[in-house]
């Protein structure tokens, strides 16, 4: 990774404020998308997409969607999107948003609303749009989550959400009600010859806490090798309301995808502290509205 880019790498998730056309709560597979009300969706990135030739009628292209993830817990943020990227149904599932209100964070029940955009690297010489972008009805949603049965609707005891880049043999501490989770990376930093640029090699996750009075070590995460990107901590909070803080990443190796990913505390199995629950993987294009949006506290 290039060492200059940790501050960019960092800014890899946030949100807007959009509200879903309740009118197509009982359309499925994204077939409502001609006719969705765009007017709806604040399309922040606009500007940098190909002008569609409005002699033309480009159609949502609504061919070969994914199906539903087999997992039964399943994560998604807002965003715009390869069309394989959000499946089949999404928008028909009862999801809980994870919602910055003011200085607190909430989960709320939230609809989702699907709606196409001209993806510029599927789409180039087709009259379609298969892109699609993913809107939820709450201002400030940092995730969407659904199919766990331990979250409920309530306010969220949150350690913080710095958008964190943990550097090679460096770590952070996480302070929650009296108790000190430290989250640590180890990993080779290679300065490239002939360059001010560095490349990180074996990096790993490690996260040591207390749990019933033990002190538990555990790997989160880890890649061998990292194309310009290195792992980043989203936020943390106690999202399942048992005393730890819950972890939200993304463990994207490669600076042309992401790959946000939920640990959770109180599904951990035994002698462990976390359990990855849920990823939402993409690809290149879109890129993620940027956290500065959220205003820390």
């Amino acid at each position: 990774m290039r060492i200059p880019a940790l501050l960019f790498l960092a800014l890899c998730m946030a949100a807007c404020n959009n509200s879903p056309d309740q009118s197509q709560a009982s359309k499925t597979d994204h077939a409502h998308l001609v006719e969705t009300d765009t007017s709806l969706v604040h399309h922040a990135d606009s500007a940098a997409l190909p002008p569609e030739d409005e002699s033309q009628h480009y159609a949502p292209d609504t061919t070969g969607l994914s199906p539903e993830p087999g997992t039964p817990a399943k994560i998604m943020i807002e965003g715009r999107f390869h069309k394989h990227e959000v499946w089949q149904g999404a928008e028909q599932k009862p999801w809980l948003a994870l919602v910055q209100d003011d200085s607190v964070f909430r989960l709320k029940p939230s609809r989702m609303q699907v709606t196409t955009f001209f993806d510029p690297v599927f789409d180039k010489g087709r009259q379609v749009r298969s892109g699609r972008e993913v809107r939820g009805e709450h201002p400030r949603t940092l995730l969407f989550t659904t199919g766990i049965t331990r979250l409920q609707e309530s306010e969220v005891d949150t350690v913080g959400y710095p958008n964190q880049v943990i550097l090679p043999n460096t770590s952070i501490d996480l302070k929650f009600k009296g108790k000190t989770y430290t989250l640590a990376a180890s990993g080779d930093s290679i300065q490239q010859e002939g360059s001010d640029s560095y490349s990180v090699q074996n990096y790993k996750w490690t996260v040591t806490g207390i749990k019933n009075g033990r002190k538990v070590s555990q790997e989160l995460a880890s890649d061998e090798n990292f194309e310009s990107a290195i792992y980043v901590l989203l936020w943390a909070g106690d999202l399942d309301r048992d005393g730890i803080p819950d972890l939200l990443a993304d463990l994207s190796n490669h600076f042309n995808t992401s790959n946000v990913t939920l640990f959770l505390s109180s599904l951990a199995d035994k002698g462990k502290l976390y359990k990855k629950v849920a990823a939402f993987k993409t690809e290149a294009y879109p890129a993620v509205v940027t956290p500065d949006s959220l205003a820390k506290p």
